[in-house]
């Protein structure tokens, strides 16, 4: 049976001290200030740290393996995850082919697999466009499964993404995530993105709403994820004007049904 964690936040610490809700995890995403935040989360649960960047970045030249693998014994974790993408100004003035997208995005997941003390996922993310956003090779479910073979790693599901990609590239969500390695996932994200009047579909971790825990029943169907993980609520300017007490009681309450129920 899966376990179930959701992003720190006060809201989320006053709930588990009250007795409000349970969860296995808490998440923990925000580097600058990763410290303060797990000298109050650790105490109370294992901590998720999700901080590593894209795949498809130029260069890896900063990276703090050390930092971040020290990090890593510290919270618990069991994993962590690298996000599968690139974007246009990761190529300075190049127009890169898709073969040259794969290789760039294999050889990212490969370097960080080989540094990173624990076991390594890819997560899938959004698609919008290419100007703005990750170039789609990189959505590509042939693509991912590519990546996550050549690198002998894990996926971490994120639903919320898939919608969102699936919206702009036009595709049904449920064929998509057929075509995704399903065998792989080892943790899985969920929240509710935001459908907007200029730019359509979008990842926003909002409330859940009927379809996002439809998707989650029909993937769990497919997958035996160790964790799944609400990324509603959180600290910092981008997310505390979406961490209200009560929807966050609301979906860690549907979610204790779905996933351990």
């Amino acid at each position: 049976m899966p376990e179930l964690g959701c992003n720190y936040s006060p809201e989320l610490m006053s709930l588990l001290e009250d007795g409000r809700v349970d969860v296995d995890w808490i998440k923990l995403s925000r580097w600058e200030v990763f410290r303060e935040e797990l000298e109050v989360a650790r105490p109370a649960r294992p901590v998720l740290l999700h901080v590593l960047p894209s795949a498809g970045s130029p260069s890896f030249d900063d990276a703090d393996w050390d930092g971040l693998n020290r990090a890593m014994r510290d919270c618990g974790s069991p994993h962590t995850g690298l996000h599968l993408s690139t974007a246009r100004a990761d190529w300075g003035d190049g127009e890169p082919s898709d073969g040259e997208i794969v290789e760039r995005l294999a050889a990212g997941t490969r370097l960080w697999a080989s540094r990173m003390e624990a076991p390594l996922l890819v997560e899938n993310v959004p698609f919008h466009d290419g100007a703005r956003g990750c170039l789609r090779p990189a959505t590509d479910p042939e693509v991912i499964r590519e990546v996550c073979e050549r690198a002998d790693v894990g996926l971490l599901l994120d639903l919320a993404h898939l919608r969102v990609s699936c919206w702009h590239r036009a595709e049904d969500a449920h064929a998509y995530l057929q075509r995704l390695p399903l065998e792989r996932v080892r943790e899985i994200h969920v929240c509710g993105p935001e459908m907007t009047e200029d730019r359509g579909l979008l990842d926003r971790h909002l409330e859940m709403r009927a379809e996002d825990y439809e998707l989650l029943r029909h993937a769990l169907e497919w997958t035996s994820p160790r964790v799944v993980s609400l990324e509603y609520g959180g600290t910092g300017p981008k997310f505390i004007w979406r961490s209200e007490i009560d929807v966050l009681e609301r979906q860690l309450h549907m979610l204790d049904a779905i996933v351990r129920g």
